[in-house]
């Protein structure tokens, strides 16, 4: 397992277009040419216009925004491990989230276990606990619960069933804490269990079908290594988005006072929204607090899964002797924890704990270093833009983009657990059959240089103009429109819109604003987080209202 919390990245990235059920990932600016943002052209609108009709707005009204969802149920399986014994951070985190005003139309039900020594509010060493945050503190509501294995899928499934049983709400939430080891190693390293037992993504969907009749807004993981094509890939048919970082996380992990605060005061707030403030707040603390260190972080719109996989295959298959001949795993480093006064030992060994330890190979980096020329690559780029909502890192860029995929190079034993996995998350025989070539790749042991990348990436951002995205149907499925017209409407007709079939609406991204148009109503418009209002485009007048 990853025996540390750590991360990495620069700034906050805003510039992907969500795909799905994205009602406002938005924007810190307006842009200064607003009136020049035009809703898409419809079906509608090109025979009004051919019949001479005029095309106007309707009922604001009718647009809706946020999920409506009146309470929520947050789950919190949180495994102590060494970093509650040694350090005291699972405590740390906790009293974050007693901090942020939450439980009253917000139930966060915490489950404690997995570490010898509890640090702070009377927590149990001798017995797993489930506790609910109330009034500003932890009461307790199942106690002797033995020292539950929290690596087991058989305790991850219950205590599901058990939330949605004793604290049934019209929204849930599941935030995993603790190490994690990628794809393959998955979730772990309880104190009270063996260190080669692990949580793997196979068992946690294999919890999640145990609890089908629920249906995630937000799975997100708390620890390290963990967003991945094949952690997406397990999610897919469980949850509308993951929250997942790319990098080893830092000491500081998720900051939970503020979003927390953001859910409680509005229970039914768009779920995009939501994560987009849990990145963001992940980022500032990291950036601003004691013991902060390099982070990433973001929010993964897991409906795209099945599409990045196949595109990713294309690729893949195209450029196997590249992929051999060389090891793209990342050699990416943890920064050092001990220096900031953390737990000594950590300091002989952290250095030597590197990416490439857990063969993470960023996608992109991939694409960029191999081939970003040919159809494959760019439809592999359209499917990443569809899969990586919202971005975030701090400002020590590290060149980390967002998603990894693992390939086995030069180890058997990896290898051998990897096949168990993915086959349980239903990945094709011949895909994985195929990963079993790099266990004997000549490039195994020839690490690729990413300098040359790590100099250039400059963000999501400058990917708008050079690849686009579209749905050619209603599976909200990406492709690329190697015709070089990026606009995404089924017939062609517009210019950077995209079309949510599920919702119904339209999306363009312009100049970091998230515009919406509603076609039940007509209407352009755009909400603006930072001073809670929302704005439609009055074609009458040709400029912006304020929407009461």
């Amino acid at each position: 397992m990853q025996e540390e919390k750590k991360g990495g990245f620069k700034k906050v990235i805003i510039g992907i277009l969500c795909a799905l059920g994205v009602f406002f990932i938005i924007a810190m600016l307006l842009p200064e040419n607003d009136e020049d943002v035009q809703k898409p052209r419809t079906e509608a609108d090109v025979n009004a216009e051919d019949s001479g009709k005029s095309v106007s707005y309707a009922d604001v009204s009718a647009v809706s925004v946020g999920t409506g969802a009146k309470n929520a149920t947050i789950m919190v399986y949180v495994n102590g491990s060494d970093l509650e014994s040694e350090s005291g951070e699972a405590t740390t985190d906790i009293g974050e989230m007693l901090s942020s005003g939450i439980g009253n139309n917000v139930n966060v039900i915490i489950q404690t276990m997995g570490t010898k020594e509890w640090q702070d509010y009377g927590i149990s060493s001798k017995t797993a606990q489930t506790y609910k945050i109330e009034n500003g503190s932890l009461k307790l509501i199942r106690d002797n619960l033995g020292q539950l294995d929290c690596t087991s899928k058989d305790t991850l499934s219950e205590f599901i069933s058990f939330c949605k049983t004793a604290f049934p709400a019209e929204r849930y939430m599941l935030v995993f804490w603790d190490h994690g080891g990628g794809p393959v190693y998955g979730f772990g390293y309880d104190e009270w269990q063996s260190e080669d037992d692990s949580l793997t993504i196979s068992e946690m969907a294999q919890a999640f079908s145990e609890n089908s009749d629920i249906h995630f807004d937000i799975i997100g993981m708390d620890c390290c290594i963990m967003a991945s094509m094949e952690t997406l890939y397990a999610f897919l048919p469980y949850c509308k988005y993951a929250l997942l970082s790319e990098d080893f996380e830092s000491g500081l992990g998720w900051s939970y006072t503020e979003w927390m605060a953001e859910i409680e005061n509005d229970p039914g707030i768009s779920t995009p929204l939501l994560g987009k403030y849990i990145v963001d707040s992940i980022i500032k603390a990291n950036e601003t607090v004691e013991g902060g260190d390099s982070a990433c972080m973001g929010l993964f719109n897991v409906s795209t899964a099945s599409n990045l996989y196949s595109s990713w295959k294309a690729f893949a298959y195209k450029n196997e002797n590249s992929l051999l001949n060389k090891n793209y795993s990342k050699s990416h480093k943890a920064k050092n924890r001990s220096a900031r006064g953390f737990f000594d030992f950590w300091g002989s060994d952290e250095s030597d704990v590197t990416m490439s330890d857990y063969y993470i190979s960023d996608i992109l980096a991939l694409v960029e270093n191999i081939d970003s020329e040919s159809d494959e690559a760019k439809s592999l780029v359209s499917a990443l833009k569809a899969s990586v909502c919202y971005y975030g890192h701090t400002s020590d860029k590290n060149e980390l983009t967002g998603l990894a995929v693992s390939l086995p190079y030069g180890d058997s034993e990896f290898y051998g657990q990897l096949k168990s996995v993915y086959s349980s998350i239903g990945l094709d025989e011949e895909y994985i059959n195929w990963l079993g070539e790099f266990v004997s790749a000549e490039g195994a042991d020839y690490y690729y240089d990413y300098d040359d990348f790590s100099d250039s990436w400059g963000g999501w951002g400058e990917y708008e103009s050079d690849y686009g995205c579209n749905i050619s149907d209603g599976s909200c499925e990406y492709g690329y429109d190697y015709d070089g017209d990026y606009g995404c409407a089924t017939d062609g007709s517009c210019d950077d819109w995209l079309y949510d079939f599920m919702e119904g609406l339209w999306y363009c991204f312009d100049d970091d604003v998230m515009y919406l148009y509603d076609e039940e109503s007509d209407t352009t418009y755009y909400y603006d987080e930072y001073n809670d209002e929302t704005y439609y485009y009055d074609d009458s007048c040709g400029d912006w209202c304020y929407m009461d």
